[in-house]
């Protein structure tokens, strides 16, 4: 598809825009006074009522109503996969440890993702790891071959996120659309800095760095994993001379804070289609913008459960799209 063909599209996720979430809206979940009160306010807004304390499912269950919405918006836009592969590889994830530890992967399994639950339990389970799409297939298998024959659960999970990286800016990449890849790069690059971090903390040798980074245009993986197995110093100063001193900056204030930054870094990418009427990521970044606002409101709800106070809360929201 071209630019052009995307108007219609575009002009369709325009109108429901108006639906997302502003801040005056977060602030009065906030200031409810409990989780059944925000919940009130939550399906005045058009959202389901849940099931009592189960408000985890509503929150799914609306976000693969959007992801539905959108691909039906732009149903040759295979790019627009990059923002829900993640979501398969954690799929994938389940799977395999299931049939290693015995427990019922479903239970496990999130959406929206690319591919439906049925198809890969069952590739996977007859070890038809050809008869998966392209962009997981290899993964799979050697997933699969590593964690039957090392029972290593670790060293499986760096394959699969470092293959679930990997896909994500190939999708990305597949539609030419540059905000997409920009965000794509960005998030390969904050999922590498933080693999990097916790590898540090768990003082992990060169070769299992270098094997859980993915390449992308802002970093070299081989030289951010010496830096990372160098210590904290090194890693924090490879950073700065790198033009990445914000995310140092970030992470030494804690990984909450880092989290934050990023996420919202990321929306900021996502904001550059509100100014183009044409191509994928105007319809992008209405479902980043509702993933978004579906986080905010699991911190809030979470922290009603938990009784905490509104102020954390308001430390712990994320920018909105709106």
């Amino acid at each position: 598809m071209h630019n052009k063909d995307y108007l219609y599209s575009v002009a369709e996720i325009r109108a429901v825009e108006n639906s997302l979430l502003n801040k005056t809206d977060l602030e009065q979940l906030i200031n409810a006074p409990d989780y059944k009160s925000a919940i009130s306010l939550l399906t005045e807004k058009g959202y389901k009522e849940p099931e009592g304390s189960d408000y985890s499912s509503m929150l799914d269950g609306e976000l693969s109503r959007v992801w539905d919405m959108v691909k039906e918006s732009a149903p040759d836009a295979q790019s627009l996969d990059a923002f829900v592969l993640k979501n398969d590889f954690q799929n994938l994830k389940a799977v395999l440890k299931s049939e290693v530890m015995g427990y019922d992967a479903k239970d496990f399994m999130v959406k929206p993702c690319v591919i439906d639950h049925e198809t890969l339990l069952d590739r996977v389970g007859k070890r038809l790891f050809s008869e998966l799409p392209e962009f997981i297939s290899e993964t799979a298998e050697k997933a699969y071959t590593t964690i039957t024959t090392t029972g290593n659960g670790q060293l499986c999970d760096v394959i699969i996120d470092r293959g679930a990286l990997e896909a994500i800016l190939s999708a990305a990449k597949s539609g030419g659309d540059m905000i997409l890849s920009e965000y794509a790069q960005m998030f390969v690059l904050v999922s590498d800095i933080k693999t990097a971090y916790r590898c540090i903390k768990t003082k992990k040798n060169q070769a299992f760095v270098i094997s859980a980074l993915a390449e992308c245009d802002a970093v070299n993986a081989r030289s951010l994993a010496e830096a990372a197995v160098s210590g904290e110093e090194a890693f924090a100063e490879y950073l700065s001379s790198n033009g990445l001193s914000q995310y140092r900056e970030e992470l030494e204030k804690g990984t909450q804070n880092f989290e934050k930054f990023c996420d919202d870094s990321m929306l900021e990418i996502m904001k550059k289609a509100k100014m183009t009427a044409f191509g994928v990521s105007p319809i992008a970044s209405y479902y980043v913008a509702k993933e978004t606002e579906i986080k905010c409101l699991r911190i809030i709800l979470s922290a009603k459960l938990s009784s905490v106070s509104n102020d954390i809360i308001r430390e712990r929201m994320r920018e909105l799209y709106v």
